[in-house]
């Protein structure tokens, strides 16, 4: 599961990492879902930034404001298949790019929240969804893949966003594939010795408070 994320990296961090012309974005240490979120896709004359809400309406969905479902979340096994992500997965695959992400595990005085992010302090890329509509809110939504969790996130939660290598954004943006079948060996858990987690205030429980607190160490 990705509930919630962080978005702090450098401009120049990202515009390199993703081959973009610019990245321009202001830092964000509480990312929940329906909120306003940037992502990266393979555009006509190269790879394009865009901004979308966090939680998937799907294109064929005609009264957007009836659309209860909340997908922040597909899993990875099942979106070729799935209809509220099938035609996604065929032809509006991007990158969300994050900082890191929370996950929350029961303990004893109740659920703690634990941030994670990879141990080099590189920006991550999540593997994600998105659609687009005429007409109608939200113009642009998008959701993050998740798959089984690596034995760090295991002792956390029994998913995991999908966290892509720099050399695999060229495979899975490509519009060209259209079986996301083909993508497969790119949708496994990232390895465990590239991320740390680490306990956090439970403050980050609400999606109101933004702050560079809530990733610190407690």
């Amino acid at each position: 599961m990705c509930g919630r994320y962080t978005l702090y990296h450098d401009e120049q961090d990202l515009t390199e990492l993703f081959e973009l012309d610019a990245f321009a974005w202001a830092p964000r240490y509480n990312i929940a879902p329906t909120q306003t979120v940037p992502i990266v896709r393979q555009g006509r004359d190269g790879r394009e930034r865009l901004d979308a809400r966090w939680g998937l309406v799907p294109a064929w969905v005609k009264e957007p404001g009836t659309f209860k479902a909340l997908l922040f979340n597909a899993r990875s096994e099942t979106v070729g298949e799935k209809p509220s992500f099938r035609d996604a997965a065929r032809s509006a695959r991007c990158v969300v790019p994050a900082s890191g992400f929370y996950e929350w595990r029961a303990e004893d005085g109740g659920k703690r929240p634990y941030y994670v992010h990879r141990r080099d302090g590189a920006p991550m890329a999540l593997a994600g969804l998105y659609a687009e509509r005429p007409r109608g809110e939200p113009a642009r939504s998008a959701t993050i893949l998740t798959t089984e969790p690596n034995e760090l996130m295991a002792t956390l939660h029994d998913r995991m966003p999908v966290v892509l290598e720099a050399d695999a954004f060229a495979r899975w943006l490509d519009p060209d594939t259209r079986d996301v079948g083909e993508l497969a060996d790119l949708l496994r858990p990232v390895a465990s010795e590239l991320l740390e987690a680490y306990p956090v205030d439970r403050a980050v429980g609400d999606a109101r408070l933004d702050e560079a607190r809530l990733i610190q160490r407690v």
